[in-house]
């Protein structure tokens, strides 16, 4: 077996493996959207955008930053590793998607994205709270896909969107750890 190069056509990070992953690690999409390094477009994100797509874009942003610090405060508790280990996966994942949206913009990313923000205080609490923001999250991007004219919004509104219903399935998963 022979070590290959996969790259994801959404966030654009490399992966280093023997085949490829059921879903990027870095942002999460399935893995219909990791291809070799020479099939990656050149200034894939060199896009011109209307004015709807950049609100579109703003709030995609701002949904990311706010997701990513919510689970880096869960990941400050030390009661539950499993929980911890997990929403601390799952903020990376939501960091990435907010460096992929910024990029997107053409916009620096927000200066407190790696910040722990505030939560409930307790995991039954904060996983019903995070429910609430993947529902959003994966209604918002599905909704921002279909309006969108640009072509490679729309792939990413729509890839997006998946993951973050994948996150909803996580949350309940989570529930059984609580």
């Amino acid at each position: 077996m022979q070590l290959k190069i996969y790259r994801c056509r959404i966030c654009g990070e490399v992966y280093l493996g023997y085949s490829a992953p059921e879903n990027c690690p870095f942002c999460g999409v399935k893995t219909e959207f990791l291809e070799a390094p020479e099939q990656y477009p050149a200034g894939i994100n060199d896009i011109t955008i209307t004015e709807t797509e950049r609100a579109d874009l703003e709030t995609s942003i701002e949904i990311e930053r706010s997701n990513t610090r919510f689970y880096l405060g869960m990941t400050a508790r030390d009661d539950n590793d499993t929980l911890r280990a997990t929403y601390k996966r799952l903020a990376k994942v939501e960091a990435e998607h907010c460096s992929v949206f910024c990029k997107l913009a053409k916009v620096h990313k927000p200066a407190d994205l790696l910040t722990a923000g505030e939560t409930t205080g307790a995991w039954k609490t904060d996983i019903d709270e995070s429910l609430k923001r993947e529902n959003r999250a994966t209604a918002l991007y599905a909704e921002f896909a279909e309006r969108a004219t640009n072509p490679r919004l729309r792939e990413v509104w729509r890839a997006i969107s998946e993951v973050e219903a994948d996150h909803i399935t996580l949350d309940d998963l989570a529930l059984k750890y609580v």
